[in-house]
């Protein structure tokens, strides 16, 4: 293993792009980190300016490669990642652990503790980004909101305007009734915010901005129904209930939060405070709940599948079985 060559940090990043470099050859039947394309190359070229940006502003000399001890790269990419998504950041740190498994097939001394580093920030948004992607898609969430607040209208007019503001606000279906019922004592005009709302456990909401739109309809309303009126008729919807609409102002938040820059932590802690929960477990809970019945779901015809093929073959045990059991 040997240093990058060159006597300023310029010529060494030349260097390792020249050592990376392996486009046109062959990777048939073998694993290889080294760089293939002209993609690859160009933003293996901008983690090696971005680290060099980073050496230069803390005075930093040597070689670069030796420069890359674990305290740099923490610094380094806790500076490089703080505004970027969650995706971004994993694609930045899944590029650079590749790259610096590179120089290392092409005979550059890497630090390994440096290297494990890498791995670990990589791993760790990893996880957050599968949060996302997997854990936090639910299909209990309303994905076309409008069409159903169409559909809901046409049911009645009055429920329609409740789930608008549940959709609007996140609040329990109670609180939300309770607002509908007295809404001047809520509603401040100038700022188009209900303010002081307490929900459970005495618990107080921060201040919830609303259209002027919504505020409108609200004010219009004749009569606000009852709970279990409102209820029957989200149940038309294709079996909807009032706490799908707050599910879906989670993660409507949470992903919201997460396209701003927003790590898993702080959209997860934003949406609890959001929906005035006590602890961010629940609103784990909330995002996930459907996810679960999904699961649950697919393991029942996946059974019903396997024991549909095992009697279409007449197997005697598993006829003997089930006509006992059944």
């Amino acid at each position: 293993m040997a240093n990058l060559k060159g006597s300023t940090f310029e010529k060494q990043l030349k260097n390792a792009l020249y050592r990376l470099e392996a486009r046109g050859e062959s990777r048939h039947g073998k694993e290889s980190n080294k760089t293939h394309s002209n993609a690859l190359a160009q933003k293996r070229e901008m983690y090696l300016k971005d680290f060099v940006k980073y050496a230069e502003e803390r005075n930093l000399s040597g070689k670069l490669n030796t420069l890359m001890t674990e305290e740099n790269i923490n610094s380094f990419l806790n500076d490089r990642l703080s505004d970027l998504s969650t995706k971004t950041a994993l694609d930045y740190t899944s590029g650079l652990h590749s790259m610096l498994k590179g120089l290392e097939e092409s005979k550059v001394s890497i630090n390994s503790t440096a290297k494990e580093t890498v791995n670990a920030i990589r791993e760790s948004y990893q996880e957050a980004y599968n949060t996302v992607r997997h854990d936090y898609t639910t299909d209990r969430a309303i994905n076309d909101t409008q069409s159903f607040i169409s559909n809901l209208s046409e049911i009645r007019e009055e429920s329609s305007v409740i789930a608008e503001l549940q959709l609007e606000t996140g609040l329990r279906v109670s609180e939300a009734l309770e607002v509908a019922q007295n809404f001047n004592n809520y509603y401040n005009p100038e700022a188009n915010e209900l303010n002081g709302i307490v929900g459970k456990g005495g618990q107080e909401y921060g201040s919830k901005e609303i259209s002027e739109a919504l505020a409108q309809k609200i004010q219009s309303l004749e009569t606000v129904p009852s709970y279990s009126t409102y209820d029957r008729d989200l149940n038309k919807l294709e079996e909807t209930n009032s706490h799908d609409l707050r599910v879906t102002y989670a993660l409507n938040t949470y992903e919201e939060k997460i396209e701003q820059g927003y790590s898993h932590k702080e959209a997860l802690k934003e949406t609890s405070e959001e929906l005035n929960h006590h602890r961010e477990a629940i609103t784990e809970y909330y995002l996930n709940r459907a996810w679960f019945k999904t699961y649950l779901l697919v393991t029942y015809l996946t059974f019903l599948t396997v024991l549909s093929y095992f009697l279409s073959k007449k197997s005697f045990i598993v006829k003997y079985w089930y006509s006992y059991t059944f």
